[in-house]
This record gives structure tokens, sequence and C-alpha cells, in this order.
């Protein structure tokens, strides 16, 4: 998601904080979706009588253009309009990574991250190195690896006759996937990917104002790790630019920040691995354990004296996370993750298992692009077609009732709040997806009578956030949700 788009997220979470928000809506006790084997199925007439109520819904011209498809719990179309035109998802391409990690690993896989060494530190001295070990943690956080470096020390550690070794090689590829537009790569949101992530990949900078006129502190969090240039004045203004290095973490600011607030920025930051490593290595200086030779990139051995290990939440829960506010990190990790199980995790070979999903599911994969797992790339691809099987195959499986609980309800949470349903209200979950001239939305309606469909509207085109766009697919899914 872009910064457009989370500008307009902040902006109704303002008005609705300001008692602001548009008419209030009617009370809806939400519904389980599920899929209903003894529903009714849709006569010929009924089919009929849908379909016209969906065109005269749809009938905006930008929609009209769109790609559309609409189809029942067996993957049956319902209603579709230019539903094999391979068109860009934007964010909805997200839920390609969610059922494709929850069916490869399960929902209550967690990853592992930890530290290693070969010599017993019974003694108080590890003889050669630390290995620091990730296998793709999106989650991992400084507080998680400050507790483990805290695990460390009450070991009765105080010296590391080596270096601390950063282990990362579960991931391969670049870090920033080459098709991302470069004016993103300065925000959080497009930070890099590695098997050893940390803080989303991204460091804060916390400014604290001072007296108008006089230097703003810069705390950054973590410490000591990142190089900083450069000064922030106190003023009656907030405007602070801060700007990385192309191929260091090397960062300069500048500009003025208001008086009598405290704000945080987070930048992204580069060679993830080593980066973690140092982060790593400042905090054990920090509880007295010396390391000898400093840090480096490398592969740790199989074996040997676990000295701290860390479980990320369940899958599940992060599946959740990344699909309720549209995180494209997590996507990201996810999709590399999935490309591990086939050797090294890179974009090609997560991308390589999806399309083994795709075909063992009989989902059809015309025009599939797979660029990056978090819709970010302009460049990727899929047909409405594509997005609504899928969605009704992962439906049906095992893996279906954490999948579907995982996708946010429309109307009510996450990036899919804002959208007004009347009769779909409670009874809808999706995805959206916004980057400049995409506006999609992908999901499931349970209806009163037929059970459970699944839907993919995508719209590639400059009108593309339209009120007229969004009121159409609203309307759309309030006619689904009453048959």
């Amino acid at each position: 998601m872009r910064a457009r788009s989370c500008a307009v997220a902040l902006l109704g979470a303002m008005l609705a904080a300001c008692g602001h928000e548009s008419a209030p809506r009617p009370a809806r006790t939400p519904v389980a979706i599920r899929a209903e084997p003894h529903a009714p199925a849709w006569s010929a007439a009924a089919l009929r009588t849908l379909q016209a109520r969906l065109r005269d819904a749809l009938r905006d011209p930008t929609l009209a253009a769109g790609g559309i498809a609409i189809v029942d719990a067996q993957a049956r179309p319902l209603f579709v309009r230019h539903e094999r035109r391979a068109l860009t998802p934007a964010s909805t391409f997200k839920v390609l990574c969610a059922a494709g990690a929850l069916e490869m690993f399960g929902p209550r896989f967690r990853f592992e991250t930890d530290l290693r060494s070969l010599d017993d530190p019974g003694d108080g001295t590890i003889a050669g190195d630390v290995w620091l070990v990730g296998s793709g943690d999106p989650t991992l956080t400084s507080d998680d690896l400050r507790g483990g470096i805290g695990a460390v020390a009450r070991s009765g550690t105080r010296r590391i006759d080596g270096a601390l070794v950063a282990d990362a090689t579960a991931f391969g590829g670049r870090e920033i996937n080459a098709a991302w537009d470069p004016d993103d790569l300065q925000y959080g949101y497009a930070a890099g990917t590695s098997a050893l992530s940390l803080d989303g990949d991204t460091i804060e900078f916390h400014l604290v104002p001072a007296a108008v006129g006089a230097p703003a502190r810069i705390d950054m969090r973590p410490p000591g790790v990142v190089s900083v240039h450069g000064a922030v004045i106190t003023s009656y203004a907030t405007s602070v630019n801060i700007d990385r290095a192309p191929d260091r973490n090397d960062f300069a600011v500048d500009g003025r920040i208001a008086a009598g607030a405290e704000q945080s920025f987070w930048k992204p930051v580069i060679d993830l691995p080593r980066y973690a490593a140092r982060v790593a290595r400042s905090m054990l200086e920090a509880r007295g354990i010396s390391v000898r030779d400093g840090v480096r990139v490398g592969v740790a051995p199989l074996g040997g004296h676990i000295l701290w290990l860390h479980r990320s939440m369940p899958l599940r829960d992060i599946v959740r996370q990344m699909l309720f506010t549209s995180d494209n990190h997590y996507a990201e990790q996810l999709l590399r993750a999935l490309g591990a199980q086939r050797g090294t995790g890179t974009e090609a070979s997560g991308a390589a298992v999806e399309r083994g999903l795709f075909a063992r599911d009989g989902v059809p994969s015309g025009g599939l692009r797979v660029v990056d797992g978090s819709g970010l790339a302009a460049s990727d691809r899929i047909a409405p077609i594509s997005l609504a099987t899928l969605l009704a195959r992962a439906a049906a499986e095992p893996i279906g009732p954490a999948f579907i609980a995982d996708l946010p309800r429309v109307g009510i949470e996450g990036t899919v709040k804002w959208r007004h349903l009347t009769e779909a209200l409670g009874r809808t979950r999706a995805k959206s997806g916004h980057i400049e001239n995409v506006n999609a939305l992908a999901g499931y309606v349970q209806t009163h009578h037929h059970g459970r469909v699944a839907f993919a509207f995508m719209i590639n085109d400059p009108r593309a956030d339209a009120g007229s766009v969004d009121e159409g697919i609203n309307r759309a899914l309030d006619i689904l949700a009453r048959e």
C-alpha cells in the first residue's frame, strides 16, 4: 500500500475520532462465512435476476471496463466481466501468499530464530563464533532480540572469543525488489527482505523537541548501529527529511519539528543480516559481553549449543496481521519462505510454489505474473477469475476457516473499514488493493440463501478511485448478501 492509501486511512481515522464520520451504519451481527451443502442451487431464473441486478449496480463506465469475477462455493461463475484479463492486483495479491503459506506450513507454524555456538559457554567464555540464525520471521523485533541477549547474559557468558555471525542463508536474491518504484524505497512499507529480519527491516528515528530554535534530540531505536548526520530544529511546524545513502546505513537528517510533541519516523535499512548482527553485538556489549572479532555474515554449523531460541507467533496470526494492515513486509517474507521449500527462498522460487498450488487446485493461471508477494509492483498480474477461484478453492481446504477468519470484515475493520455496506455489513470479508490507477477488492460474501460466494473486482484505470467505483462495488456486495 502506498503513502496515498495510508493518508486516506489516516484521514478516515481522524474524522472518526472527531465525531465527523458520515451517517451511522446499521447494526449488523457478523455471521460466519461458510459453505452450506444444503443451500438451494441457483435456478436459471434466479441467476438471470442476480446478473441483471449486478449489471445495473456495476454500470459505471470505469467499472464496466474493469475485470470482475463472482463465483459460488464450487468456483462456478455467477457473474463475470473481462474475467480472464490479466490485471494489476495491488495488495489483493497478498491473498496468494496468505493461502500459500497456510497451505504449505499450517496455521500453527512458527518461524524460529536462534543464537548458537559450538562451545559450551559454561565457563563464561565462548571459544569461537556465535551465530545468529534466521528462518524468515517477519515479526522479530529488537525487544525479542534483547530478550535473547538477556538469556545469554544470564547463562554467565562474559566473553565471545570470535565473531557474531549472521546466517540469513535461508533466503536468497536481492533485498530490494527491482520492480518496485524507486520513489517508494524511502518508506518503511517498501523495506527489504531477509531471513534475518528485524523490526520490519526499519529503524526508528524518535525526535524529542527542545526549546524553539534549538536542535531536537534524535534517539535512534535501536541505538548505536547506523550513522546519523545533521540536525532537526525545534519550530512551530513539522517538516523532517531523512535520507539514507544508497549503499550504506548512513542517514542525513534536516528540517524542523513542532515544539511540544515527540514524533517518530521509521526508515528502511539495508545490508540486513549484517545490520541485525550489529544490533545484537551492541546489545551484548551493553550487557557486558565482549565480542572479540566484531560481526560478519556466514553459514551456521549444524548442531552445537542453542543459547537462545525464539519462536514467532503462529502463522495464522501473522497472516491476519498482514491482511488486516496490508503489511507489505510480511507478504515479502512469506513469499520467500514459500520459496525456501524449493531450496533458497527467492521471489522466483516463491512464485514457482504458488504456481504449483494453482495447478494442483485447478486455479486458472493465464497471464499470471508474480513479481513480488505484496502487490507493490505495478508489473504483477492476475486475472479476476484466477483470484476468485483461488478464494473459492482455499475456503474449501482444511485451512479454509483460518484463512477466511484472517480476512477483515468489510465496513468494520482493517483497511476495508471505511467501505459503506448495508445488507452485506457483517457478511463480507475481503482484502483491498490500492496503488496508482488500481482499485481492487477480493473476498467472500455470505449470502442469505445460497451460502458462500467469492468475488474479485479489479479496476486498472486512472479513474479507479472515483467514488462511483466504490459505490458500485458496495451495491454489488449488498445485492449478493441479499440472495
